[in-house]
């Protein structure tokens, strides 16, 4: 059975439903599909919006303590908030609102029996934002440098790019509380590795990369839990520089080329 995932910013009681931005709530579908939710999060991270805020990937699986008592006490949330998610605002208008007004994708509207269900086109030319960037984890001094998962630093180009092994599949890995432990159910990032859910509930940022100088780039560790869970692969040409296989469903869409 699919075990279901939305992403919660627990400092302002905000809910990103997946299926809001176009994608399917597993973390395997969402986690790894570019220019969607996880996409949109990066943007938010990178904003005023949502920069520096406590956020978490949770799911119906989650476990009280999938969050810290640090985390408890503050925000009065736990890591069983799937279930509270019914109180909190939708971030799913911010969430179109952002993937579009940053060029990263295109959001299709399609009514269906009803009710209307997104679609997330990636078939936009995606503009660099101009500045680079590093994600950061305030609490932990911890940083996840793009380039390391074979992205571009620039915000822009991370978000829209960055499923498959990279930024916002990394992202989610870090933040996905209810895979703590290991797999709790159908479509979770396989292994147990210590990154997977370390940053869940901490505060997040997306900051100017010369920022995140003295902060513990996690990067290539990440990158190795990443490949060990099936959701990267990666190689290295002769100057270091971290290149990231396309998704083997692309691989095979175009007859293996």
């Amino acid at each position: 059975m699919g075990h279901y995932h939305c992403i919660v910013n627990l400092t302002r009681r905000s809910v990103l439903v997946p299926m809001d931005a176009g994608a399917l709530d597993k973390l395997a579908e969402f986690g790894v599909q570019s220019g969607g939710p996880a996409a949109a999060l990066l943007l938010l991270l990178g904003s005023e919006r949502w920069c520096g805020d406590r956020i978490a990937v949770v799911g119906y699986e989650g476990r009280p303590g999938d969050l810290s008592p640090e985390v408890v006490a503050e925000t009065g949330l736990d890591g069983t908030c799937y279930y509270d998610t019914a109180s909190m605002s939708c971030a799913g208008e911010l969430t179109r609102d952002t993937i579009e007004r940053h060029g990263v994708a295109r959001m299709e509207a399609r009514d269906f029996e009803g009710r209307t269900h997104w679609r997330c086109q990636a078939d936009v030319v995606v503009r660099p934002a101009g500045v680079d960037v590093a994600v950061v984890n305030l609490d932990r001094h911890e940083a996840l440098d793009p380039a390391q998962l074979g992205d571009s630093r620039d915000l822009h180009l991370a978000a829209a790019y960055g499923g498959y092994g990279g930024t916002t599949t990394g992202l989610t890995a870090l933040l996905a509380a209810s895979i703590r432990g290991g797999s709790r159910g159908g479509g979770d990032f396989r292994g147990s590795g210590a990154l997977m859910g370390s940053w869940a509930g901490d505060h997040i940022a997306a900051v100017p990369f010369r920022t995140s100088e003295g902060f513990t780039d996690i990067s290539a560790q990440l990158r190795t839990a990443l490949a060990h869970a099936g959701v990267g692969d990666y190689a290295a040409d002769d100057d270091g520089t971290v290149i990231r296989s396309r998704p083997p469903w692309e691989v095979a869409g175009q007859g293996g080329a």
